[in-house]
């Protein structure tokens, strides 16, 4: 990852796909940009060494070094023998974290991760431990890593690198939370640190040392429990770091650079990942209607949605962005003007037509490069058009007004002097020839991460307009609870067009899932349907469900996953604890038409209330704030739990 060097370009019309120019850096952008320039400089002069190193350095040979290792976990590990240049096969189990080190080698060495059936890098180190090489990664599969080992200067086979393995297995707890520090310009956070505190206990403390990117921890949790997170912001390059806690693949917390200082995220543990961010490709906000709307975010998300692949003429390197997806009810001309909220530099690039139907899901990250982008520099699209406003389809600054979108326009990133003569001008390039029910994707980038929001403007025009996507169906509910010895999951739709089936899906830890059953679907309708199905085998402790819509032509789309905590020997709890305003019983089995007693500190009773099948919440807000005692009785008289909770 580095920082954009903005450079001269060419407007007009170009094949997808296409190369681009050599990105270089200006010094009188530099000097208007400031200190964020200084460093763009250094990393680009920081960038150029790794470049030219890169030429001596080894290469995957695609020659395995022994046989396949299994780890002992928890324990260390140690292959005695890795030449340069090639790898070491290592089995590996989801949620287990490992550390690679060659510390111990006589040459200079860098790691590199992959999984074995292909893909990119999952994990990378140069130089953390003098000229040798660690690195951490926690497992995001079950199956063979493949470590590769590189050699500086090149002499592939000839010298032995001992590599040491670290196992450790995740922590105890209902759920386990992900905590990745980072730092970009891998120079370490100084005296900077994330405290981690669980139910008021001490702090835990995390950073990031000098020479590694990123460090990531694991944090068992219990649902009731509360987690705070605070940051210690006295290290230097402040604009460096950045942190995010995140559960079953999903982002809870974000915080955006710099990172506020002080208590930063305080919440009680449920155990459900939250839906993903908008600062997400699959987060991606439907925009419904013509109308104009603002936004702005702190942060860039927690998946890196922008590659050298589909980047066009942004960078690949994401900076305070948001991700959007729209879709024509009607036909024609599409234009948008994006305006910042003052002299700000945003910019953005939109991909597609992808077909009807389509959803972030099975369309995220976009795969190729964009139809329309524009990256050009702030000051220069001011000094081009008078105004710091970017888009497409404006009468005078982007011809032609509109074109059709089998041709692909970008102006790419520009000093700040505009090196565009007219008709063409910086920032702006021309609109779509739309057809209805098509699908785009749309990514809006403050690259001075400046904090400023911006407001976009609609140009429709020769009959276009936009409307809502019109998904299969429409979920109106879905919840899972413990009944019995049960697990009862309930929803309803809507509406429905060409509905399939239903796949009701499982998982012990949020990310990987199986099918437990199906069920039909109601097929067109748009009446209220009920559906119900029973997990009767579920696992001890979390449980994630979801449910996968199939329609006809064997499109689908994902339900939110909900989380149940089922425990056979009837561990029943209020959540969240403390709490506030509402509170529910979770837990299970959860016998009908059993009844919740609470008790305030004297021993009075202060609330009754009755356990129905329907999962409850408790309107607790009336309550003034102090220790209560609670307890579940039995329709037969017995008590099935005795605890304690806490009003805030």
């Amino acid at each position: 990852m580095g920082v954009e060097d903005r450079h001269h370009g060419n407007a007009g019309n170009t094949e997808a796909g296409n190369p681009r120019s050599p990105l270089r850096v200006d010094p009188l952008h530099c000097f208007v940009r400031r200190a964020r320039c200084i460093l763009s400089i250094l990393l680009s002069l920081g960038l150029l060494v790794l470049h030219l190193r890169s030429f001596a350095q080894c290469g995957n040979d695609n020659a395995l070094t022994g046989t396949a290792v299994t780890p002992n976990c928890p324990g260390t590990t140690n292959i005695s023998c890795v030449q340069g240049g090639q790898y070491a096969l290592v089995n590996v189990v989801a949620g287990n974290t490992y550390t690679f080190s060659t510390c111990t080698a006589t040459f200079d060495t860098q790691i590199t991760l992959y999984n074995n059936t292909g893909g990119g890098a999952l994990g990378y180190n140069d130089d953390a431990c003098g000229l040798q090489s660690t690195v951490t990664w926690i497992a995001s599969f079950t199956g063979q890593l493949r470590v590769l080992i590189d050699q500086f200067p090149c002499v592939a086979g000839t010298t032995c690198a001992p590599v040491v393995i670290t196992c450790t297995p995740p922590p105890a707890g209902d759920c386990v939370y992900t905590l990745t520090l980072f730092d970009s310009f891998n120079d370490g956070w100084g005296t900077s640190d994330v405290g981690v505190s669980i139910n008021g206990g001490a702090y835990t403390y995390y950073t990031v040392p000098n020479g590694v990117p990123s460090v990531s921890v694991q944090i068992g949790v219990y649902i009731g429990d509360v987690i705070v997170l605070t940051y210690d912001a006295s290290g230097a390059f402040q604009t460096d770091n950045s942190y995010i806690l995140s559960l079953g693949g999903s982002g809870v917390f974000n915080s955006g650079t710099p990172p506020a200082a002080g208590i930063t995220y305080a919440a009680t543990v449920d155990c459900q990942p939250p839906p993903a961010a908008q600062e997400d490709c699959i987060g991606a906000t439907t925009i419904c209607s013509s109308v104009a709307f603002n936004n702005n975010t702190t942060n860039t998300g927690n998946v890196a949605d922008i590659s050298a692949l589909n980047s066009g003429c942004l960078d690949i390197v994401e900076y305070q962005g948001t991700w959007y997806v729209f879709s024509p009810s009607a036909g024609g001309n599409l234009g948008l003007s994006i305006t910042p909220m003052g002299p700000d530099d945003y910019d953005w690039a939109i991909w597609g037509p992808y077909p009807s139907g389509s959803t972030p899901a099975s369309i995220c990250p976009p795969a190729g490069p964009p139809i329309r982008c524009a990256a050009s520099s702030g000051p220069a699209t001011f000094n081009s058009t008078g105004s710091y406003a970017t888009g497409m389809g404006h009468a005078t600054f982007s011809p032609p007004q509109f074109a059709s979108t089998a041709l692909s326009y970008g102006i790419p990133a520009t000093t700040n002097i505009c090196p565009l003569v007219p008709p063409q001008y910086c920032g702006w390039v021309p609109g779509m020839q739309v057809n209805a029910g098509e699908i785009y994707l749309m990514y809006i980038s403050n690259w001075t991460q400046s904090g400023a929001g911006f407001s976009l403007d609609w140009t429709l025009q020769n009959g276009a307009s936009l409307d809502c996507i019109v998904l299969p169906m429409e979920l109106l509910t879905f919840d899972a609870y413990a009944v019995d010895r049960n697990v009862l999951l309930r929803w309803s739709t809507a509406t429905e067009t060409n509905s399939d089936l239903f796949r009701i899906e499982r998982s012990a830890d949020g990310t990987g899932f199986t099918l437990l059953g199906t069920l039909p679907a109601a097929g067109t309708t748009t009446t209220t349907t009920h559906y119900a199905f029973t997990d009767d085998r579920p696992l001890e402790g979390v449980n994630y469900y979801r449910l996968r819509e199939v329609d006809r032509d064997g499109d689908g789309s994902y339900s939110p996953v909900r989380a149940v905590l089922f425990r056979p020997d009837g561990d029943l709890r209020l959540v969240p604890n403390p709490g506030t305003n509402t509170l529910q019983m979770i837990g299970g089995p959860i016998v009908p038409r059993s009844v919740l007693v609470l008790l305030d500190a004297t021993g009075r009773e202060v609330m009754r209330h009755v356990l129905d099948l329907d999962r409850s919440i408790l309107d607790i807000s009336a309550l003034p704030r102090g220790l209560y005692a609670y307890r579940v009785v039995l329709p037969n008289g017995d008590v099935a739990r005795r605890d304690t909770w806490v009003k805030e």
